[in-house]
């Protein structure tokens, strides 16, 4: 591979992802074949492993079974391996590049640096427009791979306390009218809100982006315990109509004298698409968001826009969210 650093920015593609995963775990995702071959490649690839010799040169020769039946071979030489900490490989195989992948360690997360420097600007031209989408989706796999071996947890719990009465936190909850007015993180609107609030009964809500994209929502209620308990499913739909994933959210609300305590348990049971594990980073912080918006729509309903709702609690313990094995 040439040497000449000054031109490294011209024909290199960076991809980085942190993983919800400790950095052992992901190495072994990397260094063993039988996970390696179940998540290497962009979305609809598979692999078939004909040599795996994981040493400093050491050969890793494998065939990619793209999603139109076209098979692709692949020639890499292990250059470098300093588990868990880096592997560096060299593509001898058409196009040529070297592979740096790095791991850090962030407190039981994983930082993935994947550094891909091709041989000539030529090279990295024709391949860039191609090789940037397929990382991510090839890293979307990964995270798939990384949750089927055990890695991090589907579910969140979170705690929010609010100065209002139960009985007007469920009606935030319940009435479309209201719940249109904060679902969603801030700067998204819910120009379609649909419930039918009884056991069995079906629920739609249609979240809008600011860029004026749309997501919908759809469910199913399966508890209502009025006005203590709301438990319901989540399906978020992709532009076909797919769900991205399903999910059960369990909602209670105690009185604490003049406040409410909203406890809030989501969980994924069922992923249809690799690419959810990446919008699930953001899964926290959009319920968070949602739940400072319950706040403001609380204080309309309250007709005291003057008076924060929210409970001074709810910025420091009530506010954290968890996400237990």
């Amino acid at each position: 591979m040439p040497a000449n650093a000054d031109d490294y920015a011209n024909r290199e593609i960076v991809t980085t992802r942190v993983f919800d995963a400790p950095r052992e775990l992901v190495f072994r995702a990397w260094t063993e074949p039988e996970h390696l071959a179940k998540w290497w490649g962009p979305k609809g690839f598979t692999n078939t492993f004909q040599e795996f010799d994981l040493r400093p040169g050491g050969t890793w020769r494998f065939v990619m079974h793209g999603p139109n039946g076209t098979d692709y071979p692949n020639d890499m030489v292990f250059v470098e391996i300093a588990g868990p900490e880096r592997i560096v490989l060299d593509h001898v195989s058409l196009p040529k590049f070297r592979l740096t992948v790095s791991f850090d360690d962030l407190r039981g997360k994983t930082k993935v640096t994947f550094r891909q420097l091709f041989d000539s600007l030529e090279t990295y031209g024709r391949i860039k427009s191609l090789a940037m989408p397929g990382n991510e989706e090839n890293f979307d796999k990964l995270a798939s791979e990384l949750a089927a071996m055990g890695a991090g947890s589907h579910e969140m719990l979170m705690s929010r306390v609010v100065m209002a009465p139960r009985e007007l936190v469920w009606k935030a909850w319940t009435d479309p009218v209201h719940l249109a007015k904060w679902w969603g993180p801030r700067g998204f609107s819910s120009p379609r809100c649909e419930l039918d609030l009884r056991v069995g009964g079906k629920l739609r809500v249609d979240m809008q982006h600011p860029d004026g994209t749309v997501r919908p929502m759809i469910g199913q209620f399966l508890e209502i315990v009025p006005p203590e308990r709301l438990v319901f499913t989540a399906m978020p739909l992709d532009p076909s109509g797919k769900p991205f994933f399903e999910a059960t959210n369990a909602v209670d609300f105690r009185q604490e004298g003049p406040m409410t305590r909203i406890n809030v348990r989501a969980t994924v049971e069922k992923i249809h698409d690799p690419i959810t594990l990446r919008f699930l980073t953001g899964r926290d912080q959009g319920w968070a968001e949602s739940l400072y918006r319950l706040a403001d729509a609380l204080d309309e309903m309250a007709g005291s826009g003057s008076q924060r709702v929210t409970s001074p609690l709810s910025l420091n313990d009530t506010a954290r969210a968890s996400a237990p094995k």
